[in-house]
């Protein structure tokens, strides 16, 4: 089962993409919230302001991973739909807005500032 791989202590080090589409951003409705919130509710305070401003810069929704035929896909959304301020990449690429990107293995995708490694199995 393909996973996302984080190195912050505002999210788990492991999301597991389970369903066919995983909504990302920092709203806490989304499938993968950035941060999670039970987390992040944790952290001291000084802890929660050091990653604020970063945070800020997640869409409430972000982006979606869709699954189709085995194949992966990024796509930036934004919460209107018009895309996110801060963008979505692959391996430092910027996606268009609302054109679904095919991610492998070990592609680095960024949402906003917040990094993360898809790892197809």
């Amino acid at each position: 089962m393909a996973r996302l791989i984080f190195d912050y202590p505002f999210i788990g080090r492991e999301y597991r993409l389970e369903k066919e589409t995983t909504m990302i951003g920092r709203a806490p409705e989304n499938d993968l919230s950035i941060p999670d919130y039970s987390m992040f509710r944790k952290m001291t305070l000084l802890e929660q302001r050091t990653y604020l401003s970063s945070l800020k810069n997640v869409s409430r929704i972000h982006a979606r991973i869709t699954v189709r035929g085995g194949q992966y896909f990024v796509e930036d959304i934004g919460t209107n739909g018009l895309g996110s301020n801060y963008g979505t990449f692959v391996n430092e690429i910027r996606l268009e807005v609302k054109k679904p990107y095919p991610i492998s293995d070990n592609d680095h995708l960024r949402f906003g500032p917040i990094e993360t490694v898809f790892m197809a199995e």
